[in-house]
């Protein structure tokens, strides 16, 4: 299991295989606004079906706790914390796997707010569980728990980007 803390300043986290997404794109100039192509065209659905990008997104500015571990790792987060859970996303890593903030697909700079993940190249069925702890109505801990798959092919899509992955909301 790899352990992470991404700090969100534009309401979402990624996880991206880089040499994928230069790829798919052919040439990303540095600047470039992804976000942009993500949002004004099918280039955002495209590149999550095809296991490029797995977003968590509409989630509040803060800093996250993102735990990455194989399928067959235990777990060391409480069945009872994870609240929301998003299943699953096609993930295809041929480069390096990436997590950063999603304010990194606004402007395009290599390497800049990028956490590298090691990973094996291949392909994954991946699973998003949002976590969180509560005590005396305040969240004291929480965050995402990315939960890989090896899969012989690139598995379908069968997560919802429109699921509600908030995990800073007191429970109602």
């Amino acid at each position: 299991m790899q352990q992470f803390e991404v700090v969100v300043d534009f309401g979402g986290i990624v996880m991206f295989d880089d040499k994928g997404l230069q790829a798919y794109f052919g040439n990303i100039a540095e600047g470039d606004n992804l976000y942009r192509r993500f949002t004004t065209s099918d280039d955002g659905d495209k590149v999550v079906e095809q296991g490029i990008v797995i977003p968590i997104i509409g989630v509040n500015d803060s800093s996250y706790r993102v735990l990455v571990r194989m399928a067959g790792e235990p777990s060391i987060v409480p069945d009872e914390l994870i609240i929301v859970r998003n299943a699953s996303f096609p993930l295809r890593v041929t480069g390096r796997l990436i997590i950063a903030d999603l304010a990194v697909f606004l402007e395009w700079y290599p390497e800049e707010g990028w956490q590298q993940i090691d990973m094996a190249p291949g392909c994954y069925a991946a699973a998003v569980n949002g976590f969180r702890k509560v005590e005396n109505n305040v969240v004291v801990d929480f965050g995402f728990e990315i939960v890989l798959t090896p899969a012989d092919a690139l598995p379908p899509m069968s997560a919802s980007l429109q699921q509600n992955m908030q995990v800073l909301e007191l429970p109602g």
